[in-house]
């Protein structure tokens, strides 16, 4: 008997059901004696993706950005995504609204995330150009980004 997502109550219901056409009332109890960790996945622009295994409820949004480091300084706030299987395990993309669970505008976007999603921080268009641009010119180009100057210069009057 599959158990996976229901209660203990639901599962004893399920049971004395199928054993009551063989014994008369029967009595059973089920008890959980151990829970598999619960895994998240978060991608991109964070300071440490990777996976997040957490025992008891799923995460939020809020709460596995932060397990993650938070957003690091290229992270767009306001494209990230979750990344979620569905039924027949078919991809869905869900919108996440970042910037009003953070500022407490809009409490109810720090949604709970599911078993095994995928949250994405993608990087914002300026981090996105400043890549292109150390790809394509700056490793390239020996450039001194620096400068010197010389408060006592060293005059010759030599002809």
């Amino acid at each position: 008997m599959a158990a996976a997502g229901r209660t203990p109550d639901e599962i004893a219901a399920e049971l004395r059901g199928v054993y009551a056409q063989e014994l008369k009332d029967p009595a059973l109890a089920v008890e959980v004696k151990s829970a598999s960790p619960s895994r998240v996945y978060v991608a991109g622009e964070v300071v440490a993706p990777g996976e997040l295994d957490t025992q008891g409820p799923n995460l939020t949004l809020l709460q596995a950005i932060a397990r993650a480091g938070g957003l690091r300084t290229a992270g767009d706030p306001d494209h990230i995504f979750i990344l979620r299987h569905g039924p027949a395990d078919t991809p869905v993309v869900l919108a996440a609204d970042y910037r009003g669970a953070s500022t407490g505008t809009t409490p109810a976007a720090d949604i709970r995330l599911a078993p095994f999603d995928i949250v994405y921080v993608p990087r914002t268009g300026i981090g996105q150009a400043y890549i292109w641009f150390n790809q394509h010119f700056q490793q390239f180009v020996p450039v001194s980004w620096g400068f010197s100057y010389n408060l006592n210069p060293v005059v010759s009057n030599k002809p």
